[in-house]
């Protein structure tokens, strides 16, 4: 049974946008972005433009002359000196450029590309395109400056949206303050799209992401956790300056205080991937198979590391170890249901990741043995069942238990 990957679901959702859309910005963590590209750069319906910023650090005049000169040279066109001012610039390029119908362009990196100038200059350049024209933007970053430009209201689109894999809709009028969350990885925090960088030190960062993996908790649970052997009047002065200093680098307040428990402020919009992640793998216990697959590949693409790999408190390192193995079980899951549909490769692969997670778990040895021996490989059976065999001994000093050292012994049959 075939379901639709991200990739699909991102170009029906640039395929389908309005005429009237005149600006699409791909989604900065949506990472199949030059693939799109792809289907974009070979429609013959129209004439289509493409160029990438080529380097950081360009100033304006040397950003727009490399766009003028694409333009020049896909087109087949002249096209007179531009002014050195963005909106000057840009109505000079859409007017020299209006004669060739609605153009389709796309410009790449537009995150590297210097800014206020660029800005100015693609709103503009938009605004003064022909009906039917349109812009493409695909870039590492978000750019909110374009995406809340009052002239391009309306006709700015962003592109893939998908909320259950963090991909918000920032092209929309939002009421709260959006707090976005990535704590499978490194570490990254968005509050209405900007990237907080710069945490004043390690505690505030660290107590943020308690605050946020907890949404509740007591000063109690907070004070034994990150000062343990301090006194409680020492205690409380450390933990309300870290407070306020999160609320400071965050612009509101994280948290309010209510019947003896912090809570995540009501005001704020919170998207965390953990809960993501933990509702889908959730909702795929219960799910037919087709609907499985998809919340499932949901939950592994919204894997993308180790929980908070950067940080190496007791709390850290016991929540990492807890999602790796709620991890492990999405990856068998997935698995298992490939391996009932006998799509026996799927499985494998899938099988293969989950014990890689979780090498010490014997029933995905198991599974892998039984999937090599009916795809008629012995021998690379027998090497997970070795690679098992070690690592039982090498952490636990235990051997394999006798269900699969039975199941090795009947493969070694076929040798």
């Amino acid at each position: 049974m075939k379901t639709r990957d991200s990739f699909t679901q991102a170009k029906e959702q640039l395929d389908s946008l309005p005429d009237e859309t005149s600006l699409a910005i791909l989604h900065p963590d949506f990472h199949g972005q030059h693939r799109l590209f792809g289907p974009a750069l070979r429609q013959s319906d129209r004439p289509i433009v493409f160029m990438a910023t080529p380097a950081p650090k360009l100033t304006f005049a040397q950003w727009v002359s490399h766009l003028k000169s694409a333009y020049e040279s896909q087109l087949k066109a002249s096209i007179p000196d531009l002014p050195t001012d963005p909106k000057s610039a840009a109505a000079t390029l859409a007017s020299a450029i209006s004669s060739h119908g609605n153009i389709l362009t796309i410009i790449d990196a537009y995150d590297i590309a210097p800014q206020p100038e660029a800005t100015t200059f693609v709103a503009a350049f938009v605004s003064a395109l022909p009906a039917g024209s349109r812009v493409i933007i695909g870039g590492r970053e978000m750019p909110m400056d374009l995406l809340k430009h009052d002239t391009l209201k309306g006709r700015t689109a962003l592109v893939p949206v998908n909320p259950d894999k963090m991909m918000l809709d920032y092209a929309q009028s939002i009421d709260k303050t959006v707090l976005e969350v990535r704590a499978l990885g490194p570490g990254r925090v968005l509050i209405n799209g900007r990237l907080i960088e710069h945490w004043d030190g390690v505690l505030p960062r660290t107590l943020f992401f308690y605050f946020v993996d907890r949404g509740m908790t007591t000063r109690d649970e907070i004070f034994q956790t990150f000062w343990p052997t301090l006194s409680t009047r020492e205690a409380t002065n450390v933990f309300h300056v870290t407070k306020r200093k999160i609320s400071e680098i965050l612009g509101t307040d994280l948290t309010v205080y209510w019947s003896g428990f912090y809570r995540i402020s009501p005001e704020l919009e919170l998207n965390y991937d953990v809960v993501k992640f933990a509702e889908a793998i959730q909702n795929a216990a219960i799910a037919d198979d087709s609907e499985a697959i998809d919340l499932l590949q949901n939950a592994i693409e919204l894997y993308h590391g180790p929980f908070l790999s950067t940080m190496d408190q007791e709390w850290v390192i016991n929540r990492r170890n807890e999602l790796a193995m709620s991890y492990a079980e999405a990856l068998a899951g997935l698995a298992r249901v490939y391996r009932n549909q006998d799509v026996p490769l799927n499985a494998l692969g899938y099988f293969l990741r989950a014990a890689a997670t979780s090498p010490q778990r014997e029933d995905l040895a198991r599974a892998i043995m039984e999937l090599y021996r009916g795809l008629g490989k012995p021998r690379e059976a027998l090497e997970t069942y070795e690679r098992l065999e070690h690592e039982l001994k090498r952490t636990l000093d235990v051997a394999p238990a006798p269900q699969t050292t039975e199941l090795a012994d009947e493969i070694r049959g076929m040798l």
